[in-house]
């Protein structure tokens, strides 16, 4: 992994507005692609209710006919119910039977979740430099092949990345103590400035903690990982004084990569701006960004400008698909991130959120980077013993003719 350069903190720099694609019809869909398009048709649009269950619904109302559009809903109408991508990946993936997960350093590890053959999810994560958080670093796409002689154990080849490296995605707040004149910091690190440490860290492949950090030169099969994370914020001109106290728990099962934050702050703190469950791709693989609400967007500018969803916060499931182009399954590669309490992880009906424009937005950063913000926090003093909670799942997988019915 290379490390970042840059900060990773958006640049505002205008709002790009969508561009409106074409809608296609059912029946057009099915005239061509054909029978095996009509069975593909069968997918299932999920209907989550409140409680986060989702419910089967019929043909008819598959994903597949009703894909997502750049026109907006009309004034005043209720949203349709939500497409969850992550769930929708899983169900037209294989179930991962086994896992593989190895050692790659100190407090960095790999994960891969088979979901066609030998094709594989290849998550990694990693502690950044100059601080303790361990987040997830990166997903791809890659190839497993077994060791030989066959052990149970696996390589794996990586063939393209769908999630950012090293680009934040659970949570960064830019903060400092209330009142006290000094500039603001990121938690967690950015830009080689260290602000999150350890106060218990724990990783978990199935029920067996590991004990050391010795690289593995292979992958060996488990059920599930888990990085169990307690932690201090603290700003570097007064870590005497630590800032938050920071719970967090990653899981990567067959389910996909979930995680779970909770931010205590305890002591009066500025947050300039803050972000929850971001979602970041590189440049190379992004065409566009789908909401569960039934929205597209472009998601090839390179200019630094953003675009406001029109949806705002009400999405609980985005993803992103490529174009036609690539030979190693790109296509049909979808990566999604679906929100488990979008009521908490978005601050609904809470003060000192984004105050212009839409909560959610998509960063058109460089060539490199698209990214997606939830900004839930904006130039707002929280009182000590406040919280925030975020959460969500990733999921990467395959759809077939992803590219032909959303891109």
């Amino acid at each position: 992994m290379e490390k970042q350069l840059e900060p990773d903190v958006p640049e505002n720099a205008g709002t790009k507005n969508p561009i409106r694609g074409k809608r296609l019809t059912r029946r057009t869909l099915l005239a061509s692609i054909g029978m095996a398009g009509a069975t593909l048709a069968c997918g299932t649009l999920l209907r989550p209710n409140v409680s986060g269950a989702g419910a089967g619904a019929s043909v008819f109302e598959s994903v597949y006919t009703n894909p997502p559009t750049d026109s907006p809903p009309k004034e005043g109408a209720a949203y349709p119910p939500q497409v969850d991508f992550v769930r929708l990946l899983r169900e037209h993936n294989e179930t991962a039977v086994t896992l593989y997960a190895k050692v790659s350093g100190n407090r960095a590890l790999e994960v891969l979740i088979p979901f066609k053959g030998k094709r594989c999810a290849h998550y990694a994560f990693a502690k950044d430099p100059n601080d303790d958080f361990i987040k997830l670093m990166n997903g791809s796409v890659s190839v497993m092949t077994p060791v030989n002689p066959p052990s149970g154990a696996v390589h794996a080849s990586k063939q393209f990345d769908v999630l950012h490296s090293w680009s934040n995605k659970e949570f960064a707040f830019s903060v400092t103590p209330a009142g006290s004149g000094l500039p603001s910091q990121w938690l967690p690190e950015h830009v080689n400035v260290g602000t999150v440490y350890a106060v218990a860290q724990r990783i978990y492949f199935d029920d067996t903690e590991i004990a050391d950090w010795i690289p593995e030169t292979s992958f060996r099969p488990v059920k599930s990982v888990k990085i169990v994370q307690r932690l201090l914020g603290r700003h570097p001109s007064d870590p005497g004084n630590p800032l938050a106290e920071i719970h967090c728990v990653h899981t990567a099962s067959a389910s996909g990569v979930s995680v779970k934050s909770k931010v205590k702050w305890l002591r009066p703190v500025t947050i300039s701006t803050g972000y929850g469950m971001m979602f970041p791709v590189p440049g190379s693989f992004a065409a566009k960004l789908l909401t569960g609400c039934g929205r597209s967007y472009d998601a090839v500018a390179t200019d630094g400008s953003t675009t406001d969803l029109t949806e705002n916060d009400h999405s609980s499931s985005y993803a992103y698909v490529h174009n036609s182009a690539g030979t190693n399954g790109e296509p049909d590669t979808m990566v999604a991130m679906t929100i488990h309490d979008i009521a908490n992880t978005f601050r609904q009906g809470m003060p000192g959120r984004r105050a212009a424009g839409s909560i959610v937005w998509l960063q058109h950063r460089d060539a490199s980077m698209q990214k997606l913000y939830p900004q839930v926090f904006d130039r707002y003093t929280a009182a000590a013993g406040e919280t925030y909670e975020a959460g969500g799942t990733y999921f990467i997988g395959e759809l077939p003719l992803a590219d032909r019915f959303f891109g």
